[in-house]
């Protein structure tokens, strides 16, 4: 999978929902996407087609032409989308070391102690490195 560019385009709820299916499921045509969304929520057909046309034109999603339908996959995990994401957030904010440190602080508060491992395991992996 390709890296997201530097200031990634805001992404809509729509086209979140979108994302999160296909990193979870692989591929999807509009159809069966719009299928999929209409479960949780009403969506027209028209809504999610273009919600799925603009993350191609983001750059976020491939597409290619399966008989008379266009399948769409994701070119970015979603690791790398949230980390540019975040990225992103302090750059624009000009964070300096402490507010970023607080920043991300803040943010592991809310994830589950099986994540804090990995973001504990991670940072001491990366720290080795830089002392080589």
């Amino acid at each position: 999978m390709t890296q997201p560019s530097s200031e990634t385009p805001p992404l809509g709820e729509l086209e979140i929902r979108v994302l999160e299916h296909l990193w979870a499921n692989g591929e999807s045509s509009a159809k069966g996407m719009h299928e999929y969304i209409n479960e949780e929520r009403v969506a027209s057909a028209n809504s999610v087609q273009s919600a799925m046309e603009r993350l191609f034109r983001k750059g976020l999603l491939s597409r290619n032409k399966s008989s008379h339908r266009y399948l769409y996959k994701p070119l970015v995990s979603k690791a790398d989308l949230l980390g540019t994401l975040i990225n992103d957030l302090v750059i624009r904010f000009q964070a300096d070391t402490p507010s970023s440190a607080a920043a991300i602080l803040s943010a592991a508060e809310r994830i589950d102690d099986e994540a804090l491992d990995i973001l504990e395991a991670e940072i001491k992996r990366r720290k080795e490195e830089r002392q080589k």
